[in-house]
Order: structure tokens, then sequence, then C-alpha cells
């Protein structure tokens, strides 16, 4: 063994570093793959008819491939950032790890100093040409950061004082510079996060419950001193009484998911949300377009798709040789397919609007990247958590 992978064991992040050699030669998923690419080709014919109105709707007068192309650019993005994290061992992350929750921090301060605004909110970058939304990679980052950390104070998860609040302290400083954006989606997303990474850390019940107080606590403040978020909160609550202000979404997306009906209108042949009855319907309402051309047997099948990427990722685990891309693995698919699962409650009025894009599918370059790249990382683990490595070498 390399004096780099004693090192590594000595840290305390696994039983062997083995299982990070860069001269794995395992295989890869080829479930997962065939599970995303699906989603990835359905998503770019839904972005497609969720924008193409030209000729439908003589209001809109804009170039209709405007969005297919940006998607399509998009895919070809994440295609690369796949690639650059496939090719990274994760023995480079395990060491890392610690330098990602700054550097995080840093660029969610920078957003408030030389971000794009839009929409009311001041989430992007804008660099050579692109838009770049931070957050969505500070998601991907904060997994990292917070396998790592269980990883390494393992026997602290049920020590309040030493694993519990400094672990709190940091979810709560990323929260704060996330609802300034604001993107209270991504707040609840990271809340999730945590709190799921802490239960398979094995943490105590009660301390679970003073995390989500915390959190609770959070989230009854920004509703309190945040009028939007009451209104959607509003909206949610009385979809039909205020279907014409803040339940507009909601109640327009119930109402786009039914005229699908069982089988649906048929792809490129719903009219609802090209009519213009349903906002964002390329972003954060995709399901509902879905829903709408491929009915509920179409939209079941979908749901289908992100539960195989979700077994095939906690599946992933138990190949997994220690503790960091045990809790890596697990984190990584909550990344994929929480979004997915809030995403379809909004749009079926389970739950208020969150602004959390469908994985794979929806249009959004970042949301995309990030997603890929999360991809990647789990093609990685999939990689050296399969492979057979030579004993004697060193």
């Amino acid at each position: 063994m390399s004096a780099f992978a004693k090192a590594l064991d000595r840290s305390g992040l696994g039983e062997s570093s083995r299982g990070a050699d860069t001269r794995a030669t395992g295989r890869y998923d080829a479930t997962l793959f065939a599970a995303t690419a699906t989603l990835l080709a359905l998503g770019t014919l839904f972005v497609f008819s969720s924008t193409v109105r030209t000729g439908i709707n003589p209001a809109y007068d804009y170039d209709a491939f405007h969005f297919l192309r940006h998607h399509v650019a998009h895919i070809g993005a994440g295609m690369l950032a796949f690639w650059v994290m496939l090719k990274i061992p994760t023995r480079f992350w395990a060491r890392l790890w610690p330098w990602l929750l700054p550097l995080s921090i840093l660029l969610l301060f920078m957003v408030f100093f030389v971000g794009d605004a839009k929409h009311g909110a001041r989430r992007w970058f804008r660099l050579f040409g692109l838009t770049l939304q931070p957050s969505e990679f500070v998601k991907v980052g904060f997994a990292l950061y917070l396998a790592g950390y269980l990883a390494k104070r393992r026997t602290l998860v049920n020590d309040i004082l030493l694993g519990i609040v400094p672990l709190t302290f940091m979810f709560i400083l990323v929260a704060g510079l996330l609802v300034l954006q604001p993107d209270v989606g991504s707040v609840v997303l990271l809340g999730i996060l945590v709190v799921s990474l802490l239960v398979a850390g094995g943490t105590r019940v009660s301390f679970l419950g003073l995390v989500l107080a915390v959190m609770v606590l959070g989230f009854v403040v920004v509703v309190i001193f945040d009028p939007e978020k009451l209104s959607r909160l509003v909206g949610w609550l009385l979809p039909d009484e205020t279907r014409m202000g803040e339940g507009f979404h909601i109640y327009n997306s119930q109402i786009v998911i039914g005229t699908g009906g069982l089988f649906g209108d048929g792809l490129g042949r719903g009219m609802q949300h090209v009519l213009g009855y349903l906002p964002e319907a390329e972003t954060d309402f995709l399901y509902a377009v879905a829903s709408e051309e491929l009915g509920f047997i179409g939209a079941s099948c979908i749901v289908i798709l992100y539960g195989v990427i979700a077994l095939r990722g906690f599946a992933l685990t138990r190949l997994c040789r220690n503790d960091f891309t045990r809790f890596l693995a697990f984190a990584l698919t909550l990344l994929l397919t929480l979004p997915a699962l809030v995403h379809m409650m909004v749009g079926l009025g389970i739950i208020p609007t969150k602004g959390l894009v469908l994985p794979f599918m929806s249009h959004g370059g970042s949301a995309l990247m990030a997603a890929m790249a999360t991809l990647g990382l789990l093609q990685r683990l999939h990689l050296e958590a399969t492979a057979r490595f030579d004993e004697g070498a060193d």
C-alpha cells in the first residue's frame, strides 16, 4: 500500500483506502445509465413542447428553438462535467472535503457582490456568456462535506457538543446565505439531506429532534418575515380562492395534470401549458407538462425511472468499502431523487411551491450540469466499489 493510501487510512475516513484506488478496473452501473439517459431524452422533448409557442399563440414572437438549443448545449456541458467527475478518484475528495464548505460559503457570498439579479432574486453569475447558479454546485459540495464530516466523526454523531452542534451551525450558515438570495428550495433540500445523513449515521432520536426543531423554527421565521413566502403558503392552502393570485401556479398545475387523464394528449399536443396557463412550465412545473402529454401512465413511468435511480444508488452503499464512500453514495442519491420528489409534490399541490427543477429533465443549465456531475461521481463510486485490485501493489 502506498504512503498516500496509508495516510488516508489514518485519517479515519473508513476501513480501507483501497476502494479509492485510481487503478480500479470495475464496471459501470448500466441500469443507472439507462434510467438517466431516458430522463434526458424525455426532458428534451418536454422542454421543447413547453417552449415552442410560435404559431399557436401569435402573442409570443421569438425563436421557437431558442430554449431547445440552450437545453441541448447544457446537456453537452453536463456531459463534460460528468466525464470530469468520472475521472477523479474518490480519494481526492476524501482529502479535499474540509475545504468544500468554505469554498461553498465564498461562492454564496460572491453572488451578492458580482451576481446577476433576476425575478427579484440574486442567485446567478454571468461567466463567458453563460449564466451559472452557484447554489446548484454548492449542493454537491455540501454533500461531499457531509460525507467527510460524518465519516471522520462517526463516533461523535451522538455527541451533541462536538458532533451535532458544529454540523447544525454549518448548515445554518449556508442556509442563511441561501435564504438571502432567496433560494428556500435549496435550503429545504439541504435540510432533508442533513437529517437523512444523521439518521444513516445512527444519531440519537433526541438529537435529531433538536436539529429538526432548529430547522422548523428557521422556516417559521422566514415565512413570518418574508411576505412572498407567506403568500406561497396561503396560495397552497387556498388554491381555488387565490387562483388569480398567490395560488395561480398550483391551481393551474393541477388543472394541467388533470387534463392528461389516463393516457395523455400525446407528445407535443398538450394545450394548457402552451397557451400560457402554466408559467415556468419548462423548469418548475415540467412534471405537469409530462402528465398532460403522457397521462397518468406516462407520468408514473417517470416516477419509476427516478425510483430506479434511488434503488441503484442505495444499493451502491452496500458495495462501498469505507464510510466516506458509503455516506457519499447515499447523499448523492438523495441529491438526484429528493428534488424530483419535491418537484412532483409541488405540481400535484401536495406541498407549497419550492422552485426545484426536475433533475435531468427541466430546462436550466446549472441544475442540469450539477445533476450530470453528481451522476459522474456516482458512477465513479460504482466503478471503484466493483473493482479488483492488485493486493501486492504498493
